[in-house]
């Protein structure tokens, strides 16, 4: 398997915080970590009103998911954008609005290039 470099900014308002993986392409088993202290993502930013995820990734395609680890409910789902296609903003990557539990975990799938 191959693998890429993703990364994930999460903005609650105006305040955003990266997260960043090494992804094993072909699995959901890659949980992005903060790029300060290495927290996942739900220990970073619980409590906190997330209104939207931008996720990039180097090439092929790449879907992302907030997910809870301990009932495994799928939150929200969204889909990555190749580096370089845009930058990371508040208003990129828009989603439904919601509050972050402890036990979540920011997930990535990738593919490579065929």
């Amino acid at each position: 398997m191959t693998t890429q470099a993703v990364t994930a900014s999460c903005f609650s308002g105006s305040d955003g915080r990266s997260y960043a993986v090494t992804a094993t392409d072909g699995t959901f088993a890659n949980r992005l970590l903060s790029d300060t202290g290495s927290a996942q993502f739900g220990f970073a930013q619980t409590g906190l009103l997330i209104t939207s995820i931008q996720v990039t990734y180097g090439g092929g395609s790449c879907a992302w998911r907030v997910r809870n680890s301990v009932s495994q409910v799928t939150k929200r789902t969204g889909f990555g954008v190749k580096v370089g296609a845009c930058g990371p903003s508040p208003s990129s990557g828009a989603i439904a609005p919601f509050v972050v539990e402890q036990d979540d975990v920011l997930e990535v799938y990738t593919l490579a290039v065929a």
